[in-house]
């Protein structure tokens, strides 16, 4: 028979009223038919006769978290046990409730006190391991597991396959270990945690449709599972459905804002930016970087590793205060360093092998982009160059490798092609691939991804060659001052030593170099015509993806626009395009621009097709705070005049470097007021254009190759810097 407090067979007439133990037992009846309000004040009356008994205050604590009144309930937790600091199961619950509230440390602190009192308590041992694992203590953690199976073998169950099959993902048997996961969500159909592993090894795999709706089984089951909503975001944002991708991760925000509210916002802000909402994106990372510099001590390795590879990678799109960040970057990098490399490398050795140097120069070039990606682009020529020398080249792939028709191309000039064996939890180890290259005893060591691929900064701290210079794909690691960073007198100049661990090393010229680029051949004037555009007009061209698109970029678009009657804009880049084209109309809207005038091209499958574009363009206008690279340069060899703003940063100034690499100073803008000047001048003064138009051209002629166009000049030089090194060394 339910209980109903407001029949005349309450059973509050059945108790003595002085009697705590009556109140107590009235209080737990009514908590089991969930009269929560009956049952707290049947707690507090039993409180008000007796309130010195602390059983009182953990069933007090029990109710209101079945309310989900989490504050209310550590009090009462806390309230029993200054009454009694040895009630174990106050204890118990109090860790349970400071997990729910993402205070890890305050968790482990009182399940460890529960089983120092009651060494028996198997699920908290359990629970205790659990928590562990999030703050990335794997041995403690697998410690607190093995007791509670020997308390209680049955834990094992699901449990117990999960766990196995983690741990044949690390060793890189995915199959395996999905087989396992499948068996543990049989035994246990609500494990959440289960179904978002299976679906993370499989976006790894990029087997994207099979992980999608394992990812949101595992949410429907638990909503607030960071690790499902991380990768279902990833998912999206990878595959560019980036409306999806922003529900995702506004949901993420939601259900784990409480307890995981660093890696939702880092999440938050990525996703946000690569959709081109720059905007929201910055607010969200001025927000979280006014916290971190209080939280960054109290954060946990999973934190601390996004932040050094997500965060950091998402700030240069965002700011160009080198100040600001750099000074950012150094505090993440310290604490990356002190949590995730020194444990994880102990044994680290300046000696100088005595096979050092060899004839020929062994060379490793590390990268994941050994293929039709922008660092593939811009390295290949300088790497073939370089391999004519007295070079022999080791090129290690340090990601999944996408390989594509350029990757023949990489193969063919390496002395050694190496690709990890071994992928645990669908990632490479940076272990496996530092143990390569001690193996091959490489001399130096050529990055071509820096920050971009966070497991470089695993094997700059190990150093396993005796020179290691990062290059060209993003800026520096900031890991250890017995490296090196490559750049040019114009990407760094004089003063900017003060801002990077690495020692600086400057290309006379240029900090890169390409040969050129092919393209489908097209008829500007067909071109033109399709696209229903007149041969009198001006065209001017962004291809910034999301991630460098901003209102601020649109704004400067559109006003040179509004000086420049007879122009229109192309826009042709990876972002929301819905996002994009609705900026550019608010923006058209401010300025009394008619929205026509701007038109939207689709992006090719391939690099060759895409750069018919330049055919039809008179002025490309490049993006800023992170400056165009490939796209910059790809304008440039095809004769169009560029616009560029420099700013602070490396990221900020290379389009400006590309222009001194030409000896070009028109279109370099110091300001968006300078940037849109120079858009407005170009488009208004054919002679300008033509003026550099001819500069470019005379740039490509043999008898006066720019820097620019001259891999052969640049990896001479490079050998030159490089020999230098090894003496100094």
């Amino acid at each position: 028979m339910s209980v109903n407090p407001n029949q005349s067979s309450d059973p509050l007439t059945a108790i003595q009223p002085d009697s705590p133990q009556g109140w107590i037992q009235l209080a737990e009846t009514y908590y089991a038919q969930k009269f929560y309000e009956q049952a707290i004040a049947a707690c507090q009356k039993a409180i008000a006769i007796e309130p010195n008994e602390s059983l009182t205050y953990v069933t007090m604590g029990n109710i209101y978290q079945a309310q989900g009144q989490i504050p209310e309930a550590i009090r009462s937790y806390q309230q029993a046990l200054q009454i009694n600091p040895n009630l174990a199961q106050a204890h118990v619950n109090l860790g349970s409730m400071f997990y729910r509230q993402g205070q890890l440390e305050l968790a482990i602190n009182s399940y460890r006190q529960a089983v120092d009192l009651q060494p028996d308590l198997a699920a908290v041992h359990w629970n205790l391991a659990q928590v562990l694992k999030h703050l990335g203590q794997d041995e403690e953690a697998q410690l607190s597991e093995q007791r509670a199976l020997v308390l209680n073998p049955e834990l094992g169950g699901a449990d117990l396959l999960f766990n196995q099959g983690n741990q044949l993902a690390f060793q890189g048997k995915i199959e395996e270990a999905i087989a396992l996961w499948q068996k543990a969500v049989e035994l246990r159909p609500d494990f959440a945690e289960a179904y978002g592993q299976m679906g993370m090894v499989l976006r790894h795999q990029g087997k994207y449709k099979e992980a999608i709706p394992l990812l949101q089984k595992a949410l429907e089951i638990k909503p607030n599972l960071p690790l499902a909503h991380q990768h279902l975001c990833g998912i999206y944002r990878d595959s560019s459905n980036l409306a999806a991708a922003r529900q995702a991760v506004d949901r993420y925000v939601e259900c784990c804002r409480e307890i995981d509210p660093i890696m939702a916002a880092i999440y938050s802000i990525s996703t946000y930016q690569v959709s081109g909402l720059n905007h929201i994106a910055k607010d969200r990372f001025l927000k979280l970087e006014s916290q971190l510099y209080s939280k960054l001590d109290r954060t946990t390795v999973v934190e601390i590793k996004s932040l050094y590879s997500n965060l950091l990678f998402s700030m240069p799109y965002l700011r160009d205060d080198l100040d600001k960040n750099i000074k950012l970057h150094h505090r993440i990098t310290k604490k990356y360093i002190e949590k995730i490399l020194k444990p994880k490398y102990q044994n680290i050795s300046d000696a100088i092998p005595a096979t050092f140097p060899h004839s020929p120069l062994r060379i490793g070039i590390l990268s994941s982009h050994f293929n039709r990606h922008s660092v593939g682009w811009c390295s290949l020529d300088v790497l073939r160059e370089l391999s004519n020398l007295p070079v022999k080249l080791y090129l290690y792939c340090t990601d999944r490798l996408q390989v594509d028709d350029r990757t023949p191309l990489f193969e063919a000039i390496a002395n050694k092609f190496f690709i990890p064996k071994y992928y645990p939890n669908g990632l490479p180890t940076p272990e496996e691939i530092i143990q390569e290259i001690t193996n091959d005893q490489i001399d130096i060591i050529l990055d071509l991804d820096a920050l971009s691929l966070p497991i470089h900064g695993d094997i700059f701290y190990q150093k396993p060659a005796p020179i290691c210079i990062s290059w060209l794909g993003f800026d520096a690691l900031q890991i250890s001052n017995q490296t090196y960073f490559l750049g040019d007198e114009f990407t760094h100049p004089k003063g900017t030593e003060k801002y990077y661990t690495e020692q600086l090393l400057k290309m006379p010229h240029s900090f890169m170099a390409v040969s050129g680029f092919n393209r489908v051949e097209t008829d500007p004037i067909k071109f033109r015509q399709t696209h229903r555009i007149s041969s009198d007009q001006i065209v001017y061209l962004c291809v910034a993806s999301g991630r460098k698109f901003n209102f601020e970029l649109a704004k400067a678009q559109v006003e040179i626009l509004k000086q420049v009657p007879d122009s229109i804009l192309i826009y042709k880049g990876l972002a929301d395009q819905e996002v994009v084209i609705s900026t550019y109309r608010q923006v058209c809207d401010q300025l009394g621009v008619g929205k026509h005038r701007i038109k939207f091209l689709p992006r090719f499958p391939k690099e060759e097709e895409h750069r018919q574009v330049y055919a039809i363009a008179d002025v490309f206008l490049d993006s800023y705070p992170y400056n165009g690279g490939t796209h910059s340069l790809e304008a440039l060899w095809f004769n169009v005049p560029v616009v560029t703003r420099k700013g602070e940063q490396f990221l900020s100034r290379m389009g400006y470097s590309f222009l001194q690499g030409l000896s070009i100073e028109e279109g370099i803008a110091e300001s968006w007021k300078d940037y849109i000047n120079w858009g407005v001048r170009f488009g208004q003064d054919r002679v300008l254009r033509t003026l550099v138009q001819e500069k470019l051209i005379q740039s490509k002629q043999s008898e006066s190759l720019a820097a620019l166009w001259n891999p052969q000049q640049f990896a001479q030089n490079l050998y030159d810097v490089l020999q230098q090194l090894i003496v100094q060394n």
